[in-house]
């Protein structure tokens, strides 16, 4: 088996941490998810997505401020990215930082002006610094009209009219028309009637108090409870999440190393993977979901010497396989928590012919038995993607010259390297059933499936 560059290795070791800590974020198990991510990290320490995946982690945490400082370090790589903006003005909110979400919320919408999250949240920042005509149209920007117009209303009853605000940055902030003049504030005779319905009467305070921040009335109107109910629906898909519904392929030194207990372990996809037919490809029936494109089909067999036979691929009286040509693609996914898609890069592979779901054409194939027992075996080389059934456990062990190796036949799943298994001749009844000789590693079934 050829080699990969410690890069290739860096990068598949780090995506193996970070799809491992999708499951668990889906899961709820966010501790866990935290300490996968920093070993994602470890490996690839300017991933994106797992900077992105950790903010979100350290907010469902509650630890705000690792949450603020990870965004920080996101948009400090990427400053026009709108998203982290977004939430860095989101975390500033929740941690009563107005005038630090201020900027990043202005920026992100000069960025992102059709995003409405980031329309919403400005509109309460302003709302909480009295500036009652930029929230109320922030909030109509983000679709809130009803919000919009009650703060309308307040403001023509509570206050004169006052300058336009130029924003945090000291530019103008291009959010609605301007709106009519503003009569001067409600006396406290007026009737209670003419008040907005969300009118809240200030507490009453000493004279030796200290005067409250300047938060004119009708910025109560923004409830802070629902600002809260805001954040909480919106602040998951503001983050892009490493959990995609299109599985990625492993690679197959990545899968062997993590058997060896020298690599952190594959996550077990949970969507579907998209097989590219530019010439043809293979397929058991059981895992096709669909297809797309001018696709053919008809029976797949058996190939030996590059040719093919009349013996049908597959496991007797299971699913059929068919050779699919044209151009297309199919989508195709195993039992639940039961497969994983590999990619080689001229390796070689040898796997259980009963435990192949797919593989690409591009990949050189051919079918054969294990000498001396009845073990079919499919043997892939090159550069491609096979899919496989996984068993419920697998484990690795590295065979050598100088330590040949028995087996038992039945919890054989297949190896890679220059391997020649054979079936054992042995007097009498004995626990193994193959020897092993060479260089590579066998996998083998911990548990008989």
């Amino acid at each position: 088996m050829s080699g990969a560059p410690s890069v290739s290795v860096s990068v598949a070791v780090a995506g193996a941490h970070l799809a491992s800590a999708g499951e668990l974020v889906a899961a709820k198990r966010f501790g866990e998810a935290e300490g996968e991510i920093l070993r994602a990290l470890s490996a690839s320490p300017a991933d994106a997505k797992a900077l992105t995946l950790l903010a979100l982690v350290r907010y469902k945490l509650g630890r705000l401020e690792d949450a603020h400082a990870t965004y920080r370090e996101i948009a400090g790589a990427a400053p026009n990215d709108a998203g982290a903006r977004r939430n860095l003005g989101l975390l500033a909110l929740k941690l009563e930082r107005i005038d630090d979400a201020l900027p990043e919320l202005e920026m992100a919408v000069r960025i992102a002006p059709g995003d409405g999250r980031a329309w919403s949240y400005l509109g309460y920042a302003y709302a909480k610094k009295g500036e009652v005509v930029q929230a109320a149209a922030a909030f109509r920007r983000a679709g809130q009209d009803a919000l919009a117009n009650e703060l309308d209303q307040a403001a023509k009853v509570q206050r004169p009219p006052t300058p336009v605000s130029r924003g945090s940055l000291g530019r103008p902030v291009a959010l609605a028309p301007p709106l009519p003049p503003m009569t001067p504030p409600m006396p406290p005779s007026v009737a209670a009637e003419k008040r907005p319905s969300s009118w809240k009467e200030p507490s009453a305070r000493r004279p030796e108090d200290p005067a409250p921040p300047r938060v004119e009335a009708a910025a109560h109107s923004v409830r802070p409870a629902d600002v809260e109910r805001s954040v909480e629906r919106s602040v998951e898909p503001s983050v892009d999440s490493p959990l995609p519904r299109e599985v990625e392929a492993v690679p197959l030194l990545s899968f062997v190393l993590a058997r060896l207990g020298q690599a952190p372990s594959p996550s077990i996809p949970s969507g579907a993977f998209r097989l590219a037919i530019a010439d043809e490809a293979h397929a058991r029936a059981d895992a096709i979901l669909a297809g797309t494109g001018t696709l053919k089909w008809e029976p797949g067999f058996r190939r030996a010497q590059g040719r093919a036979s009349t013996e049908p691929m597959g496991r007797e009286g299971g699913a059929p396989f068919y050779r699919l040509t044209g151009g297309g693609e199919i989508w195709i996914a195993g039992a639940a928590n039961r497969w994983l898609p590999l990619r080689l890069a001229d390796d070689v592979l040898y796997v259980r012919e009963d435990r192949v779901l797919a593989f690409e054409g591009s990949l050189t194939w051919e079918a054969g038995t294990v000498p001396n027992t009845e073990l079919r075996m499919l043997q892939f080389r090159g550069r491609g993607t096979v899919a496989l059934e996984l068993p419920r456990d697998a484990i690795a062990i590295k065979v050598t010259d100088e330590k040949p190796t028995l087996l038992s036949g039945a919890r054989l799943y297949g190896w890679v390297g220059r391997l020649v298994p054979h079936g054992a001749r042995m007097p009498g009844e004995a626990p193994f059933h193959l020897g092993c000789q060479g260089e590579g590693v066998v996998l083998l079934e911990a548990i008989a499936g």
